[in-house]
């Protein structure tokens, strides 16, 4: 597995603007009781009544049913979009507020299924419309005798930007929408914190992001904005702009620079460096101090929370988002978009299918390999200067058992558990990509590597629950990239390891559903064999012994054809020195090979479309299984 690099339509975050989620009704309310069917049918009615009281009660009541996964993407297959869409441009300002905070929740809640039919039931038209007749130019206007409080034209914008947001992170279509409709040039002069506040600012900025990933056209207009952006890097705390907001709004244009700039170009350099400083400052907040102060109010409060505790509660989802969005930047800043090319140009039809390997001395692991290129000096010393592996690895952090009992009592504790829960996630893959792309001695050395590992090892196999997948996947990808660190250098770790010491690994690859973190496991094995073979460990010949058989036996039972590639290419690597033969012939390694690759041919061409990016393996023990297995027998038979 190579460096990650977080998914193109995926959020960035968990609402880090602070807006109240409707997920809240979903524990509230209780519909199990009532017909379905006819409640949406009375609310649809309502919703097209020309009784402006009965259309805001209908929407309110369609915004609270929304809040469930499974009923947003009812809604929205009902074509709620057609149905609203048109009020977005309604003459009623309330109207216009209230169609649009409904359509965010119910594709916020919907997911990708909803964004799909909002996109093909045409709501870019409406939604678009809406930005270019009343926001093009528009000023703020407060109401005085509401004084405080959002006007609705303020909060119609919020509502509208964030289901455009949400539209454009999960569908290309909208994209291509926003680009034809030029949406970008109305949304720039929203970065005006003077005339527009930190608010619609933030949320803007979110909007930019996500518009801004892979976005040719939407770049080459940032590039003409890109001193203005700079600028906001340079941001103080005022009394116009507290402190959670400015960590997130320069967050947010770290991560816009981020896609205008790549680190590869020297001249960027500069502009990359800033933004590096930037998020470093942004992963010193010290979360553990703030759950720590904020479950003690929480307690005492008992979900009668004060304004100041709703308000606190408010800035600290959003430090939570702001280093969430940093850890993202941080990963792809470290993940090599070659890898991509390299799987796609892969001519899989020949190489998974035939029978013999192809004579190229060079593998395809080896080309692999020369991809990964390292970052610049000048951003490495940046890295080191500003300690940032150290912050990327305080975020991996748990809250403790009080704290977490504490959060549990509350609707908005148990929002902020899955976003603590979330950025540790996100910490270990940026945690992988540090380890795979930098030297060790940036990284402090074999033995703060080991000790990390070692760290890591007992969350993933002591403490983790097994059904934590996400946490799972990305704590077993930095285990794997510190191993694979290890290796590289040939460490003298691990000494007195013993099998014992390796069996929850093995467990954990049996119990595991998911894929992903069976490989990682495999590739967790597969190196430690590496490290133990060159150790003077007492039991190195019995631990090989155990991770080779386990393997063996792997490839027998797995169903999925890339796990078994990645069983077989670890094998290959394993028993590669020459001083492996005496083990080979021992557990009849050659002949079990022999038996296992028509096995695993078929079970390539069964699943020859759900390969994906993971053909490379398979193109790699292709290349090499059979020539592998001749050489092997004859080291075997010298034995004899």
């Amino acid at each position: 597995m190579g460096k990650q690099k977080r998914p193109r339509r995926k959020p960035h975050k968990e609402n880090p603007t602070g807006f109240v989620s409707t997920n809240h009704f979903e524990e509230i309310e209780d519909f199990t009781n009532v017909d379905k069917e006819e409640a949406l049918q009375k609310v649809y009615e309502e919703v097209q009544s020309s009784i402006l009281e009965e259309k805001l009660s209908g929407l309110q009541t369609l915004e609270s049913m929304s809040c469930s996964k499974s009923m947003a993407e009812r809604i929205a297959m009902d074509g709620i979009a057609k149905i609203l869409g048109p009020l977005l441009i309604d003459h009623s300002i309330p109207v216009r507020a209230s169609v649009a905070s409904t359509l965010r929740h119910i594709v916020e809640n919907g997911g990708e299924k909803a964004c799909t039919k909002f996109v093909n039931d045409d709501i870019m038209t409406p939604l678009s419309t809406l930005f270019k007749i009343d926001y093009r130019e528009w000023q703020p206007k407060l109401d005085c005798a509401i004084k405080g409080k959002i006007c609705d034209e303020k909060e119609t914008f919020i509502q509208a930007i964030t289901l455009l947001w949400s539209l454009c992170e999960n569908n290309e279509v909208a994209i291509k929408h926003v680009n034809e409709l030029d949406l970008m040039s109305i949304l720039l002069p929203y970065f005006d914190i003077a005339t527009y506040g930190t608010e619609i600012s933030i949320v803007v900025a979110q909007c930019i992001l996500a518009l801004s990933e892979d976005n040719p056209i939407a770049l080459e207009e940032l590039k003409e904005y890109e001193q203005n952006l700079l600028n906001l890097l340079n941001l103080k705390v005022n009394d116009d702009i507290s402190s959670c907001d400015m960590v997130l709004l320069k967050t947010l244009v770290s991560g816009i620079l981020m896609n205008i700039n790549s680190h590869t170009e020297s001249n960027k350099i500069h502009i990359v460096s800033q933004v590096i400083n930037v998020l470093s400052e942004t992963l010193v907040i010290d979360n553990i101090n703030l759950s720590c102060n904020l479950s003690t109010t929480l307690s005492e409060e008992k979900e009668k929370f004060s304004r100041d505790t709703q308000k606190k509660i408010r800035e600290f989802r959003k430090l939570l988002g702001a280093q969430q969005q940093a850890l993202e930047i941080l990963t792809n800043l470290c993940s090599e978009d070659q890898e991509n090319e390299l799987y796609s140009e892969i001519d899989d039809s020949e190489q998974i299918e035939g029978e013999e390997p192809m004579d190229d001395d060079e593998s395809t692991s080896n080309n692999f390999c020369q991809l990964i290129s390292s970052l610049p000096v000048e951003l490495i010393e940046v890295i080191s200067n500003s300690n940032l592996l150290k912050k990327v690895w305080n975020k991996t952090t748990d809250i403790n058992n009080v704290i977490r009992e504490s959060f549990s009592q509350s609707i908005e504790g148990r929002t902020l558990l899955k976003q603590i829960h979330l950025l540790r996630c996100r910490a270990y893959l940026c945690l992988h990509n540090f380890i795979s792309t930098l030297d060790i001695s940036i990284l402090g050395g074999v033995e703060n590597l080991y000790s990390t590992w070692c760290e890591i090892g007992t969350i993933v196999f002591k403490d983790a629950d097994m059904n934590d997948i996400e946490l799972l996947e990305s704590a077993t990808a930095a285990l794997r990239a510190i191993l694979q660190k290890l290796t590289e250098v040939q460490a003298n770790t691990f000494s007195k390891l013993t099998v014992a010491d390796i069996q929850p690994m093995l467990n954990g690859e049996r119990q595991c559903p998911n894929a992903n973190i069976r490989v990682n496991l495999i590739r967790i094995l597969g190196n430690l064999a590496l490290i133990i073979s060159n150790n003077d460990n007492l039991h190195k010949y019995d631990i090989m012994k155990h991770i080779s058989v386990f393997l063996l036996v792997t490839c027998a039972t797995e169903p999925v054809a890339w796990v078994i590639g990645e069983c077989l290419d670890a094998l290959m690597d394993i028993f590669s020195e020459d001083e492996t033969d005496k083990l080979a012939g021992e557990i009849q390694l050659t002949v079990k090979l022999r038996e296992l690759i028509p096995i695993f041919k078929n079970k390539v061409r069964e699943q020859k479309k759900a390969l994906g990016d993971n053909v490379a393996v398979i193109s790699t023990v292709n290349t090499n299984i059979i020539r592998f297995i001749k050489y092997k027998e004859k080291r075997i038979k010298h034995l004899k």
